[in-house]
């Protein structure tokens, strides 16, 4: 169980009748085979395992910050810029096809 929380696998999910039937924990481990606190047991595995990846990420978060603060605003900036033009492209693409399909439809509508 632990292999699969420790690859970030251990996504808690609603628990179905599927589930139940395939005899798979809701947190989607499969060694559990229905059993209830096998299932109780791979749940908290896989939530402690996901609170230390949370409380790892929140105590790099701000040192990162210090050491790369002003060189990641400057790459926000920059990747902000380049998005900004890729995604005006992608609208411009967007409204050719769509223009394009008009027009079609139009000439495929027309009478002989």
């Amino acid at each position: 169980m632990s292999s699969e929380c420790g690859s970030g696998s251990c996504e808690t999910q609603g628990s179905t009748s599927e589930q139940a039937q395939c005899g798979k924990c809701p947190c989607g481990t499969s060694g559990c085979s229905g059993d209830p606190m096998d299932c109780a047991i791979g749940m908290w595995t896989c939530s402690f395992f996901e609170a230390m990846k949370q409380a790892q990420v929140e105590l790099l978060k701000p040192k990162i910050q210090k050491a790369w603060g002003s060189k990641m605003d400057k790459a926000a900036e920059a990747v902000l810029e380049a998005m900004g033009v890729q995604w005006q492209s992608m609208v411009a693409q967007g409204q050719a096809k769509a223009e394009l399909k008009e027009k079609l439809a139009a000439l495929w509508k027309e009478s002989r």
